[in-house]
């Protein structure tokens, strides 16, 4: 499904969780301060889905095409595995 950032932030809260899940690229997940948040490529431009572990509710989509939003990601990798003897 192709569609432009501004179009996607102006549907429903629900059809944007579909639209992640069915057409979404998962890329990466970290937690923070009671937060949970999934990282998805969707077109041209990143997706955040967040969630509150302590209500167990799903509380926002954000997106974003800055790369420096990325860096909660990155900094959740384990680089460790990346280098592992094999």
């Amino acid at each position: 499904m192709k569609i432009e950032r501004q179009a996607y932030d102006q549907l429903p809260f629900a059809i944007k969780i579909g639209a992640l899940i069915l057409w979404g690229t998962q890329l990466s997940s970290y937690s923070e301060a009671g937060r949970f948040r999934q990282l998805y490529r969707f077109n041209d431009f990143f997706a955040e889905m967040c969630f509150d572990e302590t209500q167990q509710t799903l509380t926002c989509v954000c997106t974003f095409t800055e790369l420096a939003s990325l860096d909660p990601y990155l900094n959740s990798i384990d680089w460790h595995n990346f280098y592992a003897e094999s």
